[in-house]
């Protein structure tokens, strides 16, 4: 953007927010920096419209008008480059699911965490106390927030913590997917057993190193449905400034291409994992927070061990994230992604013998399941209703 054309901009989108000023409404700047983040603050501002006429809302984003922004229903004159929201001290909040967006100074800045925990001991302190108010999804989370105090002396700080739970998956958990259903609508049998695999992202993980094995191998097994969805940052826009970065240059859509000849395998990729996990009897993964969302459901998740990423990427990518070490990823549940109550792949060979024990005694490890589930959500099933009701609250509505 041109600098008179950025100016232009500023200046139309602080008038707009003097006006609805003027009009007696709260300002609201949804920080959706990437379309991928819509599940997450989706659900918060359906229910806060519901409760509420008083809010004027506003998009920070990289992709203005972009199709994903559409259930917002916010005009494209409310939405602005990501980089501008620091500019705007008309507005009251600035709700981000990313821990690295910037709103200005003067705004109430509010955090929901876009995931569960996992890869790292604690936020980086800068990005954590960018922040006002942290909404926590979880008592996991809450020990990893409070960690994120401790080692950094913050204690004295006003920080505001708020029990809040995962917006995302309340329709999940409320249970408004069908197994069968989705699994008609993907052409899949739903007799059949259904494995997902859902990888993290990152250099080093089973996605870049073993992805297409990991694939071939799952498909070798007999009457079983093969579904693979990406971590959504995976299907980053070839266009975007991090592409290189969050997919390793590769264009994870047509590289899987070649598998779709196989009747019983599905790529999907979108934003809401939900429906597959409802329909999903056993997940494939590496060290992604999704299996964390599988474990509440009570189903059997297989670890992909991923010595690159321990070795090497840790160090590379999380060495300022605290005490970040391949044994703490590895073992604690605040950074394992569950890898405690789940089966692990340390020769890829295991793999489908694996597979096969789940669906033969896919209760295996269901009592340590149950009981680390405990530590995995607040107000399941009603957490965008808590956020909008703690947001509507702090806004004195």
């Amino acid at each position: 953007m041109k600098p008179e054309d950025r100016t232009k901009k500023t200046f139309g989108i602080k008038l707009k927010m003097i006006l609805d000023k003027l009009r007696g409404k709260k300002i609201i700047i949804l920080d959706i920096e990437e379309t991928t983040f819509v599940p997450y603050i989706l659900p918060i501002f359906n229910s806060l419209k519901k409760k509420t006429d008083k809010i004027s809302y506003y998009i920070a984003t990289y992709y203005e008008c972009n199709e994903s922004l559409l259930p917002f229903g916010i005009s494209p004159e409310k939405q602005f480059n990501v980089n501008l929201s620091r500019q705007f001290s008309e507005a009251d909040i600035f709700l981000s699911p990313h821990i690295y967006g910037v709103g200005n100074k003067n705004s109430l800045k509010i955090h929901i965490n876009h995931n569960q925990p996992v890869k790292y001991e604690s936020y980086q302190k800068q990005d954590f106390i960018n922040f006002d108010a942290h909404f926590l999804t979880s008592p996991l989370h809450r020990d990893q927030t409070e960690n994120t105090i401790r080692k950094y002396k913050l204690e004295d700080r006003v920080i505001k913590l708020y029990d809040i739970g995962y917006s995302k998956s309340d329709a999940l958990m409320n249970g408004k997917y069908k197994k069968e259903d989705v699994l008609k609508e993907l052409n899949l049998n739903p007799e059949l057993k259904t494995v997902l695999y859902a990888p993290s992202w990152d250099e080093g993980l089973s996605l870049r190193t073993a992805g297409e094995e990991i694939i071939e191998k799952i498909l070798k097994i007999e009457n079983i449905n093969l579904i693979v969805k990406l971590h959504p940052i995976s299907y980053y826009h070839e266009n975007g400034p991090n592409y290189l970065f969050y997919t390793g240059g590769v264009n994870w859509i047509a590289k899987l291409k070649k598998f779709e000849t196989n009747s019983n395998f599905r790529h999907v990729p979108t934003n809401n994992i939900d429906p597959i996990l409802s329909a999903s009897d056993i997940m494939v993964t590496d060290v992604s927070s999704v299996a964390l969302e599988f474990i509440i459901l009570d189903k059997p998740v297989i670890y992909i061990d991923c010595p690159e990423f321990f070795e090497k990427t840790l160090k590379k990518i999380y060495s300022n994230f605290g005490n970040t070490t391949a044994d703490y990823v590895r073992n604690d549940p605040k950074a394992n992604a569950g890898r405690h109550v789940g089966l692990v792949v340390y020769d890829m060979n295991e793999l489908v013998n694996f597979i096969t024990r789940s669906i033969e005694k896919p209760g295996e490890l269901s009592d340590k399941r149950k009981e680390f589930a405990k530590q995995l959500s607040y107000n399941p099933g009603n957490a965008a209703r808590v956020a909008a009701d703690t947001i509507i609250k702090i806004l004195e509505i």
